[in-house]
């Protein structure tokens, strides 16, 4: 008789579109359900919510985040986890801003995995401890687990960010205009300002501008000064801010070109998204980014800061459209051998029966 399914309980801050959440609902989505039961408590509810509730999984949600209120669900969610945690065999907890719902996780006696998504400025005391008492630390790339090197912990290990592969589908062709996106977070550490001014160096005027995502309390001005510059260079018309998107593959289909600006990344998964549909890649020459490109081959990776390499390197792709089609190709390729969501499974449902067997 096969042995019961392990009982997994995973926390995330948020299932809003992002880079987090997107990982775990690919993660989720993907068990082998015979292997692992999956139960997801949030704090906030989102698009990725809705999906998982879609596919069979058991969300719990605090609710919707409420500009004032937003830190109350935190608050909440540790409560609600202090009664769902008895019937878990591994709590998987989600991102540097629960570090608190590790400690109360470990104080319950629980078998908890700790998963790091980012690189905080301040390795706070309250991040060095819940590292300290996790059954086990896995980082989402190398250069973040090379971020908390210092910092001792029971078990570490590197289980690359990866994504569920999309159907396998021959590339169109792209009509005019010309569609060059971005997705993430728009603030100043996502690098829009840098993606602005390349795109206003650019000679050709057949190419539009779109920059998806959330706003943050703190980024109205960021967001201002960026439509103020707009509006300065004659832009309008060919530069949008639409918000956030729940359907990012149907806005890769009929991309052109993907930039990513970030100035600070540990692995993003908006651009494996967009190697995955086989859609050409620029990004910064980060930590995070070098992990993923191969400059030249699968995408290209600009000098930081450098406006007018990056103008130069989406002007290459907007006028060649065989070079746009082998690297997108590559980047088809690499994200089928490196990040594949198939893959790492694996490694997660092998960590959870490890530990249950300690």
């Amino acid at each position: 008789m096969p042995p019961a399914p392990l009982r997994v309980l995973y926390l995330l801050h948020d299932t809003r579109r992002s880079g987090v959440p997107a990982v775990l609902a690919h993660l989720i989505g993907s068990l082998d359900r015979s292997r692992v039961v999956p139960t997801v408590l949030v704090a906030y509810d989102g698009i990725y919510a809705r999906e998982l509730r879609e596919c069979g999984v058991a969300v719990a949600s605090l609710g919707r985040r409420l500009p004032v209120l937003w830190r109350l669900n935190r608050f909440l969610l540790n409560i609600r986890l202090v009664r769902m945690a008895r019937r878990a065999d591994v709590i998987h907890v989600n991102s540097a801003v629960l570090a608190l719902s590790v400690l109360i996780a470990s104080q319950l006696g629980a078998r908890v995995v700790f998963h790091l998504h980012e690189k905080p400025g301040r390795l706070v005391g309250l991040i060095a401890r819940a590292i300290g008492a996790a059954d086990c630390v896995v980082f989402c790339a190398r250069n973040c687990a090379d971020h908390f090197t210092k910092l001792p912990a029971r078990e570490k290990r590197v289980f690359l960010n990866a994504i569920r592969l999309p159907p396998e589908s021959a590339p169109g062709l792209v009509a005019a205009p010309l569609k060059i996106v971005m997705f993430g977070s728009i603030n100043r550490n996502k690098g829009q300002d840098l993606l602005l001014r390349a795109f206003s160096l650019l000679e050709r005027q057949d190419a539009e501008l779109i920059i998806y995502g959330t706003v943050g309390l703190s980024a109205h001005g960021y967001v201002r000064g960026l439509k103020k510059f707009v509006e300065e260079n004659d832009l309008s018309g060919r530069v949008f801010f639409p918000g956030p998107t729940n359907d990012a593959e149907e806005v890769l289909r009929g991309a052109t070109l993907l930039v990513h600006s970030s100035l600070n990344e540990c692995l993003s998964i908006s651009v494996l998204e967009a190697m995955a549909q086989g859609v050409p890649v620029i990004a910064n020459d980060i930590a995070g980014m070098n992990e993923v490109i191969s400059d030249g081959v699968d995408g290209f990776l600009v000098e930081t800061g450098n406006i007018e390499m990056m103008a130069q390197r989406i002007a290459q792709l907007l006028g060649d459209p065989a070079l746009r089609a082998r690297m997108g190709e590559a980047g088809r390729q690499t994200v089928r051998e490196k990040f594949n969501m198939a893959q790492r499974v694996e490694e997660f449902m092998g960590l959870y029966e490890e530990l249950c067997r300690r």
